[in-house]
């Protein structure tokens, strides 16, 4: 047989196997199908093993879903077919009994083989998968880690200025009282009690100024907020507060306080005046 006439012959039995491909035939389609492998076959022609191996590769990637199921189902019903051919005494396949036979062991071979790979390939994808997942994980736990170890080793200086400025408040407190204590006690012996008043409430702004500035720097260390809440998170409004009014807003206790202390220190400046001019006799 000519090299042409054998490699038309084989494009005709590939373009079949593809068509059983495509669904599962029935009786009188399995009989045509089998006609033209008898018209392939005819003339002592062989098919190319080696030209299986891609052909069911190429059917295996089409988009056509259960396309080698299809082609397994149909092969079988073509070994059956031809069987029964031969039982009943026809023996219309006779002379191509064997190439038959062979042809389908050939395909169900490829196909076998294809599914083996196709699972392996399947389990190293897999592998490939869970490996790169326990990868990630195990660098966002090697970022905790790091991460969590920052943060140990920055706990001991954080607790360490923490206790420093909760001992300067107490300090703070302590020698605040104590000076109160002792305007207080020398009230009795100074000409003008405005003076102890003014001073007593001199003491009482540097006394909370001086705390609240230690608090702040606790809030700063701790990473805590210590402003009042705004309208928008981060002070972040169009028309923006800006000097005595932020204040205000932000801090309204440190505020407060500061202004009716101020307003003290102004009442006592002018009591204390008018208590002159009427000592002096100045009218």
């Amino acid at each position: 047989m000519l090299a042409d006439e054998r490699n038309r012959r084989q494009e005709n039995l590939e373009r079949c196997i593809r068509e059983l491909s495509q669904k599962v035939y029935g009786d009188s389609e399995i009989r045509e199908i089998s006609l033209k492998l008898l018209d392939i076959y005819k003339g002592d022609f062989r098919h190319n093993y080696s030209g299986f191996f891609p052909l069911i590769v190429e059917i295996s990637k089409s988009d056509q879903k259960g396309d080698l199921e299809f082609l397994s189902n149909n092969l079988e019903s073509i070994h059956n077919y031809i069987d029964k051919d031969l039982i009943s005494g026809e023996k219309e396949f006779k002379d191509i009994y064997s190439q038959l036979n062979k042809l389908c062991d050939n395909l169900n071979v490829e196909i076998a083989r294809w599914n083996y790979y196709s699972q392996n390939e399947q389990k190293i994808e897999d592998i490939n998968s869970m490996t790169a997942s326990v990868c990630d994980d195990m660098d966002e736990a090697t970022q905790e880690l790091r991460h969590a170890s920052k943060q140990a080793a920055s706990i001991q200086t954080e607790l360490i200025a923490v206790l420093s400025i909760f001992a300067a408040i107490v300090v703070t407190f302590s020698g605040g009282f104590t000076f109160l204590g002792s305007v207080m006690s020398s009230i009795g012996s100074v000409e003008y009690y405005e003076a102890a008043a003014l001073a007593a409430i001199i003491c009482g702004i540097v006394i909370f100024n001086t705390i609240f500035l230690l608090m702040y720097l606790v809030g700063k260390i701790t990473e805590r907020n210590i402003y009042a809440k705004c309208k928008t998170q981060d002070c972040s409004c169009q028309k923006r507060c800006k000097n005595i009014n932020r204040i205000r807003k932000r801090l309204p206790y440190v505020f407060y306080f500061n202004l009716i202390c101020v307003i003290g220190i102004i009442i006592d400046f002018v009591i204390w005046y008018a208590d002159i001019r009427d000592w002096l006799g100045i009218f």
